[in-house]
């Protein structure tokens, strides 16, 4: 048992990791499914199975790769994420594709969700419009922003802890323009925080290995079999 006057670890990134997930959902997907708890988790694992198997066959000479991960199924965690995801939008996509093709037979206005699977679905070439090349592109789009997010999110209140002079000043900013706005955190209000805009602004700066991080992955030879072997789907040329 912890007195009141001792330290205590606190587990900070899965907490963080699961509100940055059901956040970025909210504006990825909609409603309900950002609510939906085995999307939330698909969102999370295909992130750090993809960056593990990417480590994995980092490690294995280019010549062999492909055998390697055939042999040892290395891709059998991303395989399964996908299947799921499928699962999970299916439903979705198949009614807004449905209820498109309904309204242009009929000469009608399609109100369109404001959400980026909608955004996805209008971009793709008319082959694409599938539920698993949708269910795909959902899930790279988690794979490029959930965790950055979530690490840059971390990084700032361990910087915040380390400095906690700025503790007040920022508190006080947003209790001040939450109340201003009528007690709605909004866009409105979000522009108000300009001195907890500007710390998360520093904290990115000067913890650029973050970027570094994630731009080393992505150069390694993930480019050269993994993105064959779990990618499928491209954006329509600009």
């Amino acid at each position: 048992m912890y007195t009141a006057t001792e330290w205590r670890p606190v587990e900070i990134f899965n907490p963080i990791l699961r509100t940055v997930s059901r956040t970025s959902s909210r504006v990825f997907v909609g409603l309900p499914l950002c609510r939906n708890e085995e999307w939330l988790t698909v969102a999370m694992r295909f992130t750090r199975d993809v960056y593990k198997t990417v480590n994995n066959l980092a490690r294995i000479p280019k010549l062999i790769r492909p055998f390697y991960a055939w042999m040892y199924n290395s891709t059998e965690l991303i395989s399964t994420h996908r299947k799921k995801a499928e699962i999970l939008l299916g439903p979705t996509i198949q009614s807004r594709l449905e209820g498109e093709r309904l309204a242009e037979k009929n000469g009608a206005v399609y109100e369109k969700p404001n959400d980026m699977l909608q955004w996805l679905t209008d971009q793709v070439e008319p082959c694409h419009k599938t539920i698993e090349s949708l269910s795909e592109l959902q899930l790279q789009t988690g794979l490029a922003t959930i965790h950055s997010t979530c690490n840059s999110f971390v990084t700032a209140l361990l910087d915040l802890a380390a400095h906690q002079e700025c503790i007040q000043p920022i508190r006080e900013e947003i209790e001040a323009a939450i109340t201003e706005n009528n007690g709605v955190i909004d866009r409105t209000a979000l522009r108000k925080m300009k001195k907890t805009d500007s710390f998360f602004k520093e904290s990115m700066r000067l913890s650029p290995h973050l970027c570094k991080y994630i731009t080393t992955l992505s150069l390694r030879s993930y480019s050269y079999f993994f993105v064959k072997s779990v990618s499928t789907t491209r954006l329509r040329k600009a």
